[in-house]
């Protein structure tokens, strides 16, 4: 197609966006892959897909959970806390997932168009491209290092209409990384912890934001820092020759587990009793979700108790969510987030 061509027709078709946008007060934005999104002046009708409590905590963190209409996915409904945080943060949500059976079935178009949301999220770019192409608004998230994080959260408090928490929330992240790393630059390299995080069923660390956290909380990740790809898989006899201080595990279930292999008697974390679970809120904190700079935090304290006497996770975790997710913790509810119990495989 002749260059005028393409530059004419993509000029009419921003003209359509502008001219739409203007007629039904809105205005354009964009995502985190630069396609354009149209922002109503009141948002109150907003759909999320696929990451479920990954996209939402976000939202949550921002205090509009009231404006997401989407049950949480079937999967996800005997995850505790996140099934309980859930119907109290977005007390708006209907009994519809808009997802099709199965992790990886896909979405239901045909409801979205009937029930046309003011605006989709997803973190997946083919379903945003896809829906988009169905005359749909979407908004793709993609973050992969510490500087996405903080331009989502400025992009959607740009779409919810609430940009000062937005900067708020960046406030509080760059605070309380600078106090972490006041405290960790005095710990000696020979006393730095050699710490890996995994889920014991595939022998995976699942994501690269593992590394960030762990290296950001004063340890030594062992799941290897320099990977550009997001799955990192070892054997048994990798994790021996690693020999890790601490092992931080995603499913309460595998701690029993870890402990009673044989093969792993040797490892300094089983012999030493240092084997945890990553607290699990609204998502797994270990993972990407709002929660991060909690899970930092909880890390920092959990490798160098002794440098972090005067930190209280508890105190923190109930200030975090009574101020930005406007909701307030009961002991109960604290216990299940910071001492998740064997009830079932987080998925």
């Amino acid at each position: 197609m002749h260059p005028l061509i393409v530059l004419v027709k993509t000029f009419l078709l921003f003209s359509i966006l502008f001219m739409d946008a203007i007629a039904e007060n809105k205005h354009i934005t964009y995502d985190s892959t630069n396609a354009s999104v149209l922002i109503p002046n009141k948002v109150d009708n907003i759909v999320t897909i696929g990451a479920v409590p990954v996209i939402s905590s976000f939202i949550f963190a921002l205090g509009k959970g009231d404006a997401i209409t989407n049950a949480l996915p079937n999967r996800f409904k005997n995850a505790t806390p996140t099934s309980k945080l859930y119907g109290a943060l977005a007390p708006n949500a209907s009994k519809t997932t808009y997802l099709l059976d199965g992790m990886d079935a896909g979405v239901n178009v045909e409801l979205l168009l009937k029930d046309n949301p003011q605006i989709i999220f997803t973190m997946d770019s083919s379903v945003a491209k896809s829906l988009r192409d169905k005359g749909l608004n979407v908004a793709s998230l993609q973050w992969r290092e510490e500087k996405d994080i903080k331009q989502i959260i400025l992009f959607l408090g740009e779409v919810m209409g609430v940009q000062n928490k937005a900067l708020e929330y960046n406030r509080y992240v760059d605070q309380k990384l600078f106090y972490i790393q006041s405290i960790t630059h005095n710990i000696l390299p020979k006393e730095k912890k050699k710490v890996l995080y995994f889920d014991y069923k595939t022998m995976t660390t699942p994501h690269l934001i593992v590394d960030w956290w762990i290296m950001r909380a004063g340890g030594i990740s062992l799941s290897d820092s320099t990977r550009t790809i997001e799955k990192f898989t070892f054997s048994p006899e990798q994790i021996i020759v690693m020999n890790p201080d601490i092992i931080i595990l995603s499913n309460p279930n595998d701690v029993e587990k870890l402990y009673k292999n044989r093969k792993f008697s040797t490892l300094k974390a089983i012999k030493n009793k240092k084997v945890y679970v990553s607290p699990h809120g609204m998502h797994l904190w270990a993972y990407r979700t709002a929660e991060q700079p909690l899970m930092v935090l909880w890390a920092a304290k959990t490798f160098y108790p002794e440098y972090f006497k005067n930190l209280d996770i508890s105190d923190e975790t109930k200030a975090f969510y009574e101020h930005f997710m406007e909701y307030k913790l009961s002991d109960h509810d604290l216990s299940a987030i910071l001492q998740p119990l064997p009830t079932g495989a987080i998925k």
